[in-house]
């Protein structure tokens, strides 16, 4: 049998096996496909390679060093995402194929892309995890998927400390169902300084401004004056919306118990 010829010499510019070389490759980091190639290996395997070149020293690949950092976190995030879909699916909670409803589909590729582009917001992406799940339950209608979708679409929006946020406004609504149940309104500063000091920080000026953008996407209501000097403390102030999207977030991390 002939032996084939040897064609590495004109791969090694393309190619991303995982070997000891001169690191020239980083420069494919900028590649889309780069990421997909590399999780061909296991974990450690890649985890061990984008580590080797953060230290291989190479004067010209310096400036790229962020880039493979960013991809050894891109690693881990799809890496974990890859075991939570498993164990989703062997659970029979979601279907092995996302492509039979158009909504959850759309929630994995943008869960994909995300990963992709920006892994290191961990409480986005498990905001974004959260409403994927819900998209593609198995049970869930085509209603319930669409609007699992635009939630999803608003969890790509925030940010971490705005997560954290309605996570302390949505606790201060169970707290609420739990009564007494009151209406009417609070001052706003009272307000802002009651969940400052309930998240740790006690920095109301954060709170106002992660606040604006809790109120722009409906996830919580507005003021009671376009002074902005009163806040309404019916449903401590959730809305539907806000609700629905915690509630998601609740039904994920009870699975990540699991």
């Amino acid at each position: 049998m002939a032996k084939e010829p040897d064609n590495s010499a004109g791969k090694t510019e393309g190619s991303y096996v995982l070997s000891d070389r001169d690191y020239a490759d980083i420069v494919h980091l900028e590649n889309p496909n780069v990421i997909e190639r590399i999780l061909s290996r296991t974990r450690a395997e890649a985890t061990d390679y984008v580590g080797k070149l953060l230290q291989s020293g190479v004067p010209r690949y310096v400036s790229s060093g962020p880039k493979v950092a960013f991809t050894a976190m891109a690693i881990e995030a799809l890496t974990d995402l890859g075991k939570e879909v498993s164990a989703w699916i062997k659970a029979g909670r979601i279907p092995e194929d996302f492509s039979g409803r158009p909504p959850g589909y759309q929630t994995w590729v943008d869960l994909l892309r995300e990963i992709d582009s920006n892994p290191i917001d961990t409480e986005r992406l498990k905001a974004m995890k959260a409403m994927f799940l819900a998209a593609n339950e198995v049970n869930a209608s085509d209603q319930v998927s669409i609007l699992a979708y635009q939630l999803f679409q608003i969890a790509k929006n925030l940010n971490s400390s705005q997560l954290l946020l309605l996570k302390s406004v949505y606790q201060e609504y169970l707290d609420y169902l739990r009564g007494p149940r009151t209406g009417g309104s609070v001052p706003t500063r009272q307000w802002r300084e009651m969940i400052a000091h309930r998240l740790g920080h006690k920095l109301s000026a954060l709170i106002e401004r992660d606040e604006r953008r809790l109120v722009e996407y409906g996830l919580i209501a507005p003021w009671t004056h376009t002074n902005e000097l009163e806040v309404p403390l019916m449903d401590a102030r959730m809305t539907d919306l806000g609700i629905k999207f915690c509630q998601y977030l609740q039904a994920y991390q009870e699975t990540s118990k699991t």
